[in-house]
Formats: structure tokens, sequence, C-alpha cells
């Protein structure tokens, strides 16, 4: 099916939206993790499985069957089924009675979400040519930090005036007719529609049989690698930032909210938009570029982010009623160059597998990247921050994120690694190495 370039446009903005709503839904328990720990009367170990391994067990796991669902159907109609299950499970979360019947409605948001993502992916890529896909996934991973803004502005607000149960019950409602949207207005594209013309439709294999022929890539390997270590630090810092502004800062609800909601999040929006820019324009050149400029990302943030958390806090400076940490301005740093190698990473791991198998190798590197980085990051601070805490009170949050930030390290060289043999183990230079009778590279 031909897709026109104003429908494209609108299926993109449409799946964004859906992405925001996605992301929202996910994020605002990291601004209403004291309310709720107050409420329960849980640890922040609990609080860090709560957020992330308990739903990322879930969520990645199902996201391989229903990615490999989604490469033989009609995906639109998968993520539109997806967007209804987690939008429900949302609004059911204010309903909790206790902790452990809170977790248990936060798998079924998992449930829904592992539905989101690869279908959306996979859709995005096929609406945009090759030469367009960083920037168009840059405005699809937009959706990331949007829905941070929106969870920790709005659902503070609605947390401090009306409860965290409320705060649930009204980010998930839109989420219902978003789902409606994606089933009847927009159009299921053709896969790899503008990929060479050579390429033909692969015949479908098991998931196994996929899953190995990916990680037989060393690049595929290292990219699945770095961004799981990026996600180790980076789920981390934005879901414990509120409470350590919280804590440590003595900011209101309202306060950490806005400040981590306005300033990372929009702060990262740009960066995210930028850095997918600029990928496409340096990667036209030289195509690991799209592995270098997160290397860039992964080691210019990190001594910025460091400095956020070690500034002394008592340097402040008032902006009306709000006072604000003088560290703010390492924060919103971090926030820029942090936020390029979301968009690249995604292009990268479509680049390597067959128009075929895109919905499953998105899947595939999200199950690791929530295995390891959101399961893994904030249970990490948590139980770290718990057992400082006797020595350090409300500073072991400090010292929690500042452990957690060294997985960056280990990210940045996956990266570079990967973008040594990137290029030759593209599927489109594999086609023609096919064709000329030469080896493949592995």
């Amino acid at each position: 099916m031909s897709i026109r370039r104003g429908h494209a446009h609108y299926a993109l903005g449409l799946l964004t939206v859906t992405y925001v709503f996605n992301f929202l839904d996910r994020q605002l328990l990291a601004i209403l993790v004291e309310p709720i720990k107050a409420e329960f009367g849980v640890s922040d170990t609990a609080m860090g499985l709560l957020y992330g391994f308990a739903f990322a067990l879930f969520y990645a796991t199902l996201a391989i069957p229903v990615a490999a669902l989604a490469d033989r159907s009609v995906r639109r109609n998968i993520l539109a089924y997806a967007a209804g299950i987690w939008s429900l499970m949302t609004v059911l979360c204010g309903f909790a009675a206790g902790f452990w019947q809170l977790l248990f409605i936060r798998i079924g948001v998992a449930v829904g979400e592992a539905g989101g993502v690869p279908p959306s992916q996979s859709m995005v890529v096929d609406y945009y040519k090759p030469d367009q896909r960083a920037t168009a996934m840059a405005i699809f991973s937009s959706a990331t930090f949007i829905g941070t803004l929106l969870a920790l502005v709005g659902g503070a607000y609605i947390a401090q005036t009306f409860s965290w149960r409320t705060a649930f019950i009204v980010v998930g409602a839109p989420g219902l007719l978003l789902a409606l949207l994606i089933r009847f207005t927009i159009k299921e594209p053709l896969r790899g529609a503008f990929d060479r013309s050579n390429i033909v439709e692969p015949t479908q294999t098991n998931i196994r049989d996929a899953i190995s022929s990916m990680w037989r890539l060393s690049a595929m390997r290292y990219t699945v690698l770095g961004i799981s270590f990026a996600g180790m630090a980076g789920y981390g810092i934005g879901y414990w930032t509120p409470s350590f502004l919280i804590r440590v800062y003595g900011m209101s609800l309202v306060e950490a909210g806005t400040m981590v909601g306005f300033v990372g999040a929009s702060i990262g929006l740009v960066g995210s938009l930028f850095g997918g820019w600029l990928c496409d324009q340096l990667s036209r050149r030289n195509q690991k570029w799209r592995l270098l400029v997160p290397v860039w990302s992964l080691l210019l943030s990190l001594p910025l982010m460091s400095l956020f958390f070690i500034w002394p806090e008592e340097q402040v400076f008032q902006i009306g009623a709000l006072t604000m940490p003088r560290a703010i301005f390492f924060y919103a740093a971090a926030g820029f160059v942090g936020s390029w190698w979301a968009a690249p990473t995604y292009v990268v791991v479509q680049a390597l597998v067959a128009p075929g198998q895109r919905t499953l190798a998105c899947a595939v590197l999200l199950l690791f990247m929530n295995l390891i980085g959101f399961g893994l990051g904030p249970v990490l601070v948590g139980v770290i921050s718990d057992m400082l805490t006797p020595v350090y009170g409300t500073d072991a949050i400090r010292y929690g994120l500042l452990t957690g930030m060294v997985t960056y390290v280990a990210a940045g060289i996956c990266y570079f690694l990967a973008s040594r043999k990137y290029e030759e183990q593209t599927y489109e230079h594999r086609e023609i190495q096919d064709v000329s009778g030469i080896p493949n590279a592995t």
C-alpha cells in the first residue's frame, strides 16, 4: 500500500502521541514515590522493584512474542489493542488497596506496553526513506521527554492537589481514545517500502533462529549491550532525581516535578531532536556516526550529571517563589547531550535486520534494555540508598545515583565497538555481498 507523505506525517504524529502516554503511564510513578512510600510504608528497594524489575520482567519478555506476531500481521491493530490494555490498567492503579495489589496491576500495565514500542518503531521506519529515519525516529523518541514532563509536572500537581490515586486515573483514561484513533485512522505501511528494490521479504523463521541470526552480528551485540548499560544509568537517574531533590533540597512534590519536568524533559526533547538531525547529517558521510554520536553523548553527559549530584546543595537561587539549585545548569547541559544516543540506536538496529524482522529486532533490543537498564537501574540506586541511609541519612540517595552512573562508561565502550563493523553488517550491505558473491563479514 502506497502511503502519501501527508498521511505518513499524521501517522508519525499519532504514534508519537501514543508513545507520550505510554511513557507518561510508566514514568508517573517517579513523581509519586514519596506519597506511595508513605502510605504503604515500604522501602526504597521495594519502590525500585515496583518501578523497575517487576515491570521490566513482563514488559521485556512479552515484547518478543508480540513482536514476532506483529512481523506476520497488522502492526497497527496490535498497537491499538496494546494501548487499550495499558491505559485501562493505569486507571486501575488508582484503585489499588495496597502495595502488592499495586505491583500486580503495574504488571498488567507492562503486559499492555509490551505491544507498544516495537510495532510503532517498525512502522515509523516503513513510513520514511533511509536518510530521513533518524530524524523521524528522533521525533518519535521525543515522546519519552514529553511523557516525562507531563508525568512529573502534571502528576505532581494532581497528586499534591488531589491524591496520587487521582493522578493514575487522569493520565490513563486518554489512552483509550488513542487506541481507537490508531485502529481506525492510520494505514498499515508496506514493509520495506523505501528499502532497496532488490531486497525481498524474507521467509519467516522461528523466534529462536531469528534472534540467533541477529546475535551473530557483532554490531548488533554491542549495540544491544550499549543501550542496556546506558539505560541502567538513565532510568536510575530519571526515577530517583525527584526524590533526590525532595530529600536533599527539601523541595515539595510540585517543585521537584516542575524542575525535573520543565528543565530535564524539555531540554532533553530539544537534545533528542538535535541528536537525530546531527546523526542524519554525519551518517551521510559515514554510517559509523550512527554509533559514534551515542559515544560522544555518553562521554559528555557523565561528568555533567556527576557535577549536578555532587554540587553543594546550599548554593541556590530564586526564580519567583521557586528556589532552584545552581547545579541545575549542569543538569540541563547533561540532559541536552545525554539525549543524543536513543534515536540513532533504534535506527542502527533496524538497519541491521531484514524488513520483515524489524519489529522482532526492536523487541530484542527492548528485552535487554528493559531487563538490564529499566529492571536493574532503579533497583540498584534504591538498594545502595537503603544500605547507606544509616550512615548518610537523606544524602544516601546522592551516592546511590552517583554509583549507578558508572554504567555510562561501559555503554560508551560498547557503542564504540559496535561502530567498528556496523557499516559492513547492515542488511543492505550483506545483500549486496550475497549478490556479488563476496563472503559476508560477521
